[in-house]
C-alpha cells in the first residue's frame, strides 16, 4: 500500500509533468490547483491569484468557495493571499479564529466555513512575486508538515505558471501574426479586383481602397472582404 509519501511523490511528479505541457494558462492553473488539493493533506480548496496590470483576478480555483473567499481578500484588501503577494513569503493562519492580523477579511472567510489557510508565493525568475498559490482548509488547521509539503510544492508550481503564461502570451503572437497574414492576402486580393475594375497600378489600387474604407467609415480588412465577397456592391458608381 502506498504511504503519504508515495502520494506526495506521485503529485510532485505530475505537477513536474505540466512543465512540458503546452496548455492555456487558464487549464494549466487549473491542474495546478487541483494537485495542490490532493497533496497537501490539510487544503480542502485551492486557487491560484494572479497579479497583473494592476488588477488581482483568481485566475483558477479547485471549486467556487476559492472565488468567494478570495473576493473577501480583494474586496477588504487584506489577506493571507494579499501580504504573501505584497512581502514574497509564505502566511500561513492555523486559526483564523484566533488569527488577529486580518480582522475584516477573517469574518467574511470564517462565514463561509474556512478554519485556516495557506498562502504561497508564486516566484517567476527575477521577476518577483507573479501571483500566489492560495489553500483553504474547512476541518482542520495547516500545521507545520503542510507547510513544509506546500514549500516543495510551490516551485515546480511557480515553473508550471510561468510556462502556462509565456505558452499564452506565445499564442496570443502568433494568432496576431495570422490574422496580419489573413489581413494582407485579402487586401491584396481586393487590390487585384480593383487594378483590374478601374485599370490602375496597385498603389493607386491601395489608394482607392483606403479612400473607401475611410469614407465608409469601415476597417481597411473588412472593407476588403466585403469587396472580395461582392465587388459590384463597394466598387459601383
Amino acid at each position: 500500500m502506498d504511504g503519504p509519501t508515495d502520494t506526495l511523490e506521485d503529485e510532485l511528479t505530475e505537477l513536474a509533468g505540466l512543465l512540458l505541457a503546452n496548455e492555456t494558462l487558464e487549464t494549466m492553473l487549473g491542474h495546478v490547483a487541483h494537485i495542490a488539493v490532493r497533496a497537501i493533506p490539510a487544503c480542502d480548496a485551492a486557487g491560484v491569484t494572479l497579479f497583473e496590470r494592476d488588477q488581482l483576478t483568481t485566475a483558477a480555483a479547485s471549486g467556487p468557495l476559492v472565488r468567494r473567499v478570495d473576493e473577501h481578500q480583494y474586496s477588504t484588501d487584506e489577506g493571507p493571499c494579499l501580504e504573501s503577494l505584497r512581502t514574497g513569503e509564505l502566511r500561513r493562519s492555523p486559526s483564523l479564529q484566533a488569527d488577529t492580523r486580518w480582522r475584516k477579511f477573517s469574518g467574511p472567510a470564517i462565514s463561509e466555513g474556512v478554519v485556516s489557510c495557506l498562502s504561497l508565493p508564486l516566484v517567476i525568475g527575477n521577476h518577483g512575486t507573479a501571483g500566489v498559490l492560495n489553500l483553504y482548509s474547512q476541518n482542520r488547521p495547516f500545521e507545520q508538515a503542510d507547510e513544509e509539503i506546500g514549500r516543495r510544492f510551490v516551485a515546480p508550481a511557480s515553473v508550471a505558471v510561468a510556462n502556462a503564461k509565456a505558452y499564452a502570451k506565445a499564442r496570443a503572437v502568433i494568432e496576431q501574426l495570422e490574422e496580419a497574414l489573413q489581413s494582407r492576402d485579402v487586401i491584396g486580393q481586393a487590390k487585384g479586383i480593383i487594378e483590374a475594375r478601374e485599370h490602375c497600378g496597385p498603389d493607386e489600387a491601395f489608394e482607392r481602397l483606403r479612400d473607401l474604407s475611410q469614407n465608409r467609415n469601415i476597417k481597411l480588412r473588412e472593407l476588403a472582404a466585403a469587396i472580395v465577397d461582392s465587388p459590384d456592391t463597394y466598387l459601383s458608381g
